[in-house]
């Protein structure tokens, strides 16, 4: 037992020799590449200028039907109802 946990710790120094061997290959911009790649994914907010919540959000106030067990239920007898009077009506 003691050799299969040795396989897998060799595996895992392996695993961390790999990452760590490319590591140095990533890192090879200049802070001056880095800094300007900052710059540009920056977005500058002026919290204290915000608008309000209510302001923002209003607009996008959507009417949503909440589904409970007793209101399917309903609908459930009521499509059956539906189909059986149409299928009354067809054959009649």
């Amino acid at each position: 037992m003691s050799s299969k946990q040795n396989d897998q710790a060799e595996a895992l120094r392996q695993a961390i020799e790999d990452v760590t061997e490319h590591q140095p290959e990533e890192s090879e911009q200049t802070e001056e590449d880095k800094h300007e790649t900052t710059e540009h994914t920056k977005i500058e907010v002026d919290i204290l200028n915000l608008p309000p919540r209510n302001e923002v959000h209003k607009d996008n106030r959507k009417m949503r039907i909440k589904l409970n067990l007793p209101l399917l239920r309903f609908l459930f007898i009521v499509v059956l109802l539906l189909i059986l009077a149409g299928v009354i009506i067809w054959f009649i």
